[in-house]
């Protein structure tokens, strides 16, 4: 129904137009966000003892469309579920928005523990984008909004830089234990 109100209205610069692009944007990212929500329900990731497999085994669907590389020397033991879980899906929002908007040929990702926190990092050779002008949930775009709410109800901090000449890196601070 968006797409043919968009068809029939034909001038995307009105108002309308520009209200009708978000709702398309909104409602893709519903869509998204459903199958993954659909594919934790029927993936036992959770269960993975190496949590390296956990993240490989969440990026099959991703990975084939860019090198992966995943160094994360975190014992799944130490991981509260709901810390695994939330750990997963922003890893896998992240390499999904390299790979779909920032063009990236190259993800990599690693982890460690140290002095009581989780440490993970995601970097990848796309194109970059400007931070300041970053789409948020106003404009139908709800993957860093999404990210930042898990990280904050894990008590955790990240970072998040990006440049058209170096890609994306986003880093992670999250204390362990913290109930999610």
């Amino acid at each position: 129904r968006i797409s043919a109100a968009q068809g029939a209205l034909g001038d995307r610069e009105s108002e309308a137009g520009r209200i009708l692009q978000v709702a398309a944007k909104m409602l893709k990212s519903c869509r998204t966000e459903l199958r993954n929500c659909l594919f934790d329900l029927r993936s036992d990731t959770l269960d993975e003892p190496d949590f390296t497999d956990a993240i490989r085994r969440t990026l099959e669907r991703v990975g084939a469309r860019c090198k992966i590389a995943v160094r994360f020397s975190v014992r799944r033991s130490l991981l509260l579920d709901s810390t695994a879980h939330a750990v997963l899906s922003i890893i896998r929002e992240l390499t999904s928005n390299a790979v779909v908007h920032g063009r990236a040929t190259s993800v990599k990702i690693a982890g460690s523990v140290e002095r009581g926190c989780l440490l993970f990092s995601v970097t990848d050779d796309g194109c970059g984008f400007d931070l300041q002008r970053r789409g948020n949930s106003s404009t139908g775009h709800y993957g860093l909004d999404g990210i930042a709410d898990r990280v904050r109800r894990l008590n955790g901090n990240f970072k998040l830089e990006s440049s058209a000449s170096t890609g994306t890196r986003a880093v992670f601070s999250i204390p362990l234990g913290y109930p999610f």
